[in-house]
């Protein structure tokens, strides 16, 4: 069945953003079913147990959120940048407005909202270059390989002691993270994700059709390997700084095979809309578990409470701050184009 897709938009983008962040949710929540099964006297179930813990990938996830903000912020210019100020204005108070409010609230509660927000801090960063990328006269493949090599030659500097510590399998100063450090450097090693997003944009209005059969393969590889990018930082030494960059482009391909194929079909309408909040989701999550824990205690009984309270309470942080910031960027962008 053929959609009506708007000029600038994709239908399927927002219900695979809801899966995303719904992932990195699960991922930073302490998984009960699965600390019980490990211990459980039956193999089946100690087996199910490992594969629980392991079935939730939240770097890998935001990962192939860097992949779609690419997509979704180039596509609607790839002809160029009508009004610079405008793409900055609503760029920017798109994440910043509710991230400000998080921000504030985390402040009474040790900021548990630095677990995600690091990712926002590389996306304004991209938003920001992307202007001046797009000035560079270079095919944007070239960019990409060029800021895929930069990003090789940051890892090789700031994750040597990850390096070694793989190959010599060992956990002396092994750190295992994306953002090894401080962190400073996370959003260069990024940028090659995020470019990624914008080469399938560069592409998307000439790839042809695709089968829901292409399309399942693509998740269930994208799934698996995500499993084992999470086996790997905890069993085999293998940092994430050396695995994402190289998994991006298997989420690079999934992505895009999503994408195509949801340009003739239908999209899952629930997901579409609850992809509205995946923000709100995203950012607030941490936070919200947090609190929810200092009156609730996390058991087999009360994880799927923790789930819908945080969801419910996600939503309605979308409908009284994500969403009247979006109205906020619109009425300063309408003033600012009056004003000039």
């Amino acid at each position: 069945m053929k959609s009506n897709l708007p000029n600038k938009w994709f239908y399927g983008v927002d219900s695979i953003r809801f899966v995303l962040a719904f992932i990195v949710m699960l991922s930073h929540f302490d998984n009960v079913y699965a600390t019980a099964l490990k211990h459980s006297s039956h193999l089946l179930l100690r087996y199910a147990g490992f594969f629980i813990a392991n079935a939730f990938d939240g770097i890998a996830a935001v990962i192939a959120f860097f992949i779609i903000s690419g997509f979704v912020i180039h596509y609607p210019n790839k002809n160029g940048i009508p009004d610079l100020k405008e793409f900055w204005i609503r760029r920017f108070l798109r994440i910043l407005i509710p991230l400000f409010v998080i921000l504030i609230i985390g402040s009474k509660f040790n900021h548990p909202e630095k677990t995600v927000v690091w990712s926002l801090f590389c996306e304004l960063i991209y938003y920001a270059l992307y202007p001046f990328l797009s000035m560079i006269r270079l095919s944007w493949k070239n960019k990409f390989l060029i800021s895929y090599a930069i990003a090789a030659l940051v890892i090789c500097l700031v994750a040597y002691p990850d390096i070694i510590a793989f190959l010599k399998q060992t956990n002396v100063n092994f750190e295992g993270s994306y953002r090894p450090g401080a962190g400073y450097f996370t959003w260069i090693i990024g940028l090659p994700c995020w470019l990624l997003g914008v080469l399938i944009a560069e592409k998307i209005d000439a790839l042809k059709p695709v089968t829901f059969m292409s399309l399942l393969i693509y998740r269930l590889l994208a799934y698996a390997i995500s499993c084992f990018c999470l086996v790997g930082e905890f069993h085999l030494h293998l940092s994430y700084i050396l695995t994402m960059n190289i998994f991006a482009f298997l989420l690079y391909k999934w992505i895009q095979t999503e994408i195509v194929y949801f340009k003739s079909h239908k999209p899952n309408l629930i997901l579409e809309r609850m992809g509205k909040f995946s923000y709100s989701l995203y950012l607030c999550h941490p936070l919200l578990y947090a609190i929810l824990g200092l009156f609730i205690k996390i058991s087999p009984a009360t994880y799927p409470v923790f789930i819908l309270v945080i969801i419910t309470a996600s939503y309605l942080f979308y409908l009284l701050v994500e969403k009247p910031g979006h109205k906020l960027a619109r009425i300063i962008n309408s003033r600012y184009n009056l004003a000039s």
